[in-house]
This record gives structure tokens, C-alpha cells and sequence, in this order.
């Protein structure tokens, strides 16, 4: 049996998946990465080994590593006086990728007319963002969330050494969070915080899942918890965002996480947030979560100093290679997952699965259903795209996405989930069309059965 999904896992150049992505503005860098005038930064996306550099005027520019003249990488090159130059022959190009010097050329030269390959490149919010798409002219930059506007927000980035989507799958899995991440305490120990109490006295999940106009979104309740009415809600926004909702509907906006595909083994994590919700790079949200054991660690304090590897940018240090800093007697007596931050619970979890798992060996349940949804509406996009050239709305019409919400409440007795959503989104704002294309299925989403098919 072959993996249904293994298209989705494949992002080079020419796959379909590969295709879809170059079609969306991806985040690529922080914008605090690069200095004017500095040395070339090695970059990848979509399977592509780019180069990222910092003109004389501060503009971004960033190129196939791959010099056109001779093939040379430029990442040796010398960024100076508005370009980069290539330190085989001297040729250099602006941000655009024009040739405006040729020096390896006798008198009376000109600039060649041949070009490196560059990319539209924009910056807001202190990200970099790259469009690697056919279009001429790029759609507008996205607005999920948080990320609108021109305000500087909070942006930590983490390399995972897996697959984009294994990895993304566990933003959107509402049942591992009492287990990986909790599993090891108890109610009593989450005193007035709700969250926690929450999911430590109901750790089984009863949820609903329908498509969105921006991809699919998950309603999940805890029936054996002190407040079975509450409902949580997560975002999943093509192609590879997550909101998860680290807070309440009433509180600050939630933060924003990109998946971006370095290749098909590698993938960067992008988390943004507005400045105030985080505390020495801690959440305020967590509140006396971060007391207990396992819980909290600020991933600052494990990053490895950027390299210039391919893959030599934002690493943790706990890797496969040290277990992730596994502590068996903590696990004995409380850790549930023996490993402390939930970043890097995170992180063992879904590098152990393999660098691209094959999901023909797993077998799904009904609290999987969010992930099965996922999977099959990015395929159908994919697919419509690769036949059609048909895109999601959000591509040109961003604002569909800018009052996105997650997050929870309690939902009343008799209230519909989806209803619910819909009233508290528009109240706030949101375009009142955000779930117009979910009625058809909706008979679908409220199901919890049968996730494989």
C-alpha cells in the first residue's frame, strides 16, 4: 500500500505540491538577518539554494545561488556598492538580477543582457517574505491574523528536520496537547488556570471539522472535562499556516505559525506574535503553566549560533543526535514526555517519525479528524491547481483572512459550533463571507466518524 498523501511531502521544483506553494508570498528570513552591505545569507525554499543580501540602499534581494555565467555560487560573491558580484569573473547584478558590470570583458563591453534568477522579494512585520510564483505581477502579501499591517511583531524561527507537513500536523492535532505536553499533570495543579484545568480533567476530545474559504477549521470540546460546553477552535490556512488558538477569543489576537518547506526533508517554523504577548520570550498566556515540569523552556537559550550551512540557521540544540536531552527519571516522576519545552517535545515527536513519514502505517481515529480534513483539502487543492490553474480566493483577496479567530468559548446549549464561530468572528469584524463555501460539506464536518474516508 503507498502513501496517499506522499504528493503533499514533495515540494522541488515541477512536483504539483512544489507548484502550489510558489503561488503564495512563504516567509523566508526575519528582516533583522540581513545588514546593508553584509555578506550573502544561504537561503532555501521549495527544494531551491538561494542566496538573500542586503543592497547599499537597504533593498532585499534574493537569487539562485547559482551565478549565470558560469554557475559559480554567488553566496562567495562581494555585496557592494548596490549589487552583489561574483567573485569568479566580477560580474554583478542589482536586487532585480540585472548585470551591471562586466569587467571580465575587453574594452568596449557592455552589461550582458542575461540576468540571475531573482525573485520578488517584500518586507512587513520584520519578515522577509519571497514569490517564486509564474505570475508577473505577485498577488498581494497575506493577512492572516496579526500579520497585517506595517507593525514590527515578534517573530521566532526554529529549524525542524522533518517533512513541512508531519510537522504542521501537530499544530492542528487537538488530542496530543493533554498528552505530550500535559500528560504528566494533574488538576490540582493547574490551580485557577483554565486551560490547564481543562485539559487535565478531560483528556479525550469529541470534534468537528469543515472546510473554509482559507482551509479547514477544527472545533474540538473535552465532554469529561469540568466545562464540556467550552470549544476550542484552530485555523488551518493554505497552504501551510496554523493558527492554534494559545488564547482566548476575548484576549490579544492569537499567534501565527508558517510552515515554510525548506525541502522535502527540511522545513523552517516561523511563530509571530504581537510584542506584548510575549515576556522575556516567554507567553504571557501561560500564566503558573510555567512553574511545572516540562512545560516551559525559552527556546532562545537552546538555539546554536547560525552557521552559514544550508541548514545552519535557527537549530535547536536537543536533536536525534542527543535524544533531545531526554531525562527518563524526570519522565518517571512527572515529565510526561521526559523532555522539557514543548517546542522541543514537539520537535522529538515529529523528527522521530522519520525525515518524511509514510502515512500508509498509521491508522487514524475519530480525534484525527482535522488532520485527515487537512490533508485531503490541501490534496484537492494541489490537484485543482496542477488541472486548472483554480487558486483559493485568499491568494488575491487577503482580507478574508485578517479577522481570522482562534481560540475558544463556551458555546450555549442548542447553539450550533459553526454558528457560534460566526457570530463571535463577525462581532470582531471578520469579512461575514469567511465560511461561505463550508455548506456544502458541513454535513461532513460534523462528523466524527469514519476519518479515512
Amino acid at each position: 500500500m503507498t502513501d496517499p498523501f506522499a504528493k503533499l511531502t514533495q515540494v522541488g521544483p515541477g512536483s504539483p505540491t512544489g507548484e502550489f506553494f510558489r503561488q503564495f508570498w512563504l516567509p523566508i528570513a526575519r528582516s533583522d538577518e540581513f545588514e546593508a552591505d553584509g555578506a550573502p545569507i544561504r537561503l532555501m525554499a521549495l527544494g531551491e539554494r538561494l542566496v538573500g543580501f542586503r543592497d547599499s540602499d537597504g533593498r532585499m534581494g534574493i537569487f539562485d545561488h547559482r551565478c549565470p555565467h558560469r554557475c559559480a555560487s554567488l553566496f562567495f560573491g562581494r555585496n557592494e556598492e548596490g549589487g552583489l558580484r561574483c567573485s569568479y569573473h566580477g560580474w554583478k547584478f542589482d536586487v532585480e538580477g540585472r548585470c551591471t558590470d562586466v569587467p571580465s570583458i575587453a574594452a568596449g563591453g557592455a552589461p550582458t543582457r542575461v540576468r540571475a534568477k531573482a525573485y520578488s522579494v517584500r518586507e512587513r512585520n520584520g519578515l522577509v517574505w519571497i514569490y517564486m510564483g509564474s505570475r508577473e505581477a505577485p498577488p498581494p502579501l497575506p493577512e492572516i491574523g496579526v500579520v497585517a499591517g506595517d507593525e514590527e511583531l515578534e517573530i521566532q524561527m526554529w529549524l525542524r528536520e522533518c517533512n513541512w507537513l508531519q510537522g504542521m500536523e501537530g499544530d492542528i492535532d487537538a488530542s496530543h496537547l493533554a498528552f505530550l505536553h500535559h500528560g504528566g499533570h494533574d488538576p490540582e495543579e493547574a490551580g485557577e488556570h483554565f486551560i490547564m484545568k481543562w485539559l487535565t480533567t478531560g483528556r479525550a476530545v469529541e470534534t468537528k471539522v469543515v472546510n473554509t474559504v482559507w482551509g479547514t477549521m477544527e472545533g474540538h470540546r473535552r465532554p469529561d472535562s469540568f466545562t464540556p460546553d467550552y470549544r476550542h477552535y484552530t485555523q488551518q490556512v493554505l497552504p501551510s499556516t496554523t493558527v492554534p488558538g494559545q488564547n482566548l477569543f476575548e484576549a490579544e489576537e492569537p499567534l501565527v505559525r508558517f510552515w515554510l518547506p525548506m525541502d522535502d526533508t527540511h522545513s523552517m517554523i516561523f511563530q509571530v506574535s504581537r510584542k506584548q504577548g510575549l515576556v522575556d520570550g516567554k507567553s504571557v498566556f501561560l500564566g503558573p503553566l510555567e512553574k511545572l515540569p516540562g512545560v516551559v523552556v525559552r527556546m532562545a537559550d537552546l538555539l546554536q549560533p547560525n552557521s552559514d550551512d544550508w541548514y545552519g540557521r535557527w537549530r535547536l540544540t536537543p536533536s536525534e543526535e542527543n535524544d533531545y536531552f531526554l531525562d527518563r527519571d524526570a519522565q518517571a516522576k512527572g515529565n510526561y514526555s521526559g523532555v522539557e519545552g514543548i517546542q522541543i517535545q514537539d520537535k522529538m515527536i515529529t523528527e522521530s517519525m522519520g525525515a518524511v513519514v509514510d502515512r500508509s502505517f498509521e491508522h487514524l481515529s475519530a480525534s484525527d479528524l482535522m488532520i485527515s480534513r487537512t490533508r485531503r483539502r490541501l490534496l484537492k487543492a494541489v490537484d485543482a491547481y496542477a488541472a486548472t490553474g483554480e487558486l483559493p480566493v485568499t491568494v488575491d483577496n487577503p482580507g478574508l483572512t485578517r479577522g481570522i479567530m482562534a481560540g475558544g468559548g463556551h458555546v450555549p446549549e442548542g447553539t450550533d459550533w459553526l454558528q457560534y464561530y460566526r457570530d463571535v468572528a463577525e462581532a470582531a469584524g471578520a469579512d461575514p463571507r469567511i465560511l461561505e463555501n463550508d455548506l456544502a460539506d458541513a454535513a461532513v464536518g460534523e462528523s466524527t466518524r469514519g476519518v479515512g474516508a
